[in-house]
């Protein structure tokens, strides 16, 4: 897991800049970057980039669902 701050404030650029598809790619990165993880049994109160694997996940899941990018 790499590059989740980046990936997350990236995301919330790109929503500010109205750019709605970029800002869902970034999100469901880092949300497949965090399932991995949890695949390879790394525990959810795992400190990465200053927050747990679980926080990270409540932040990308978030702004997927606050922005209404959540796919059908």
């Amino acid at each position: 897991m790499k590059n989740l701050r980046e990936k997350y404030d990236g995301a919330r650029a790109f929503l500010k800049a109205g750019k709605r598809q970029e800002a869902s790619d970034l999100l469901n990165f880092g949300i497949l970057q965090l399932a991995e993880a949890t695949l390879e049994g790394v525990p959810q109160d795992t400190m990465v980039e200053g927050a747990t694997i679980d926080r990270w996940k409540e932040r990308f899941w978030f702004e997927l669902e606050a922005n209404d990018l959540m796919e059908a």
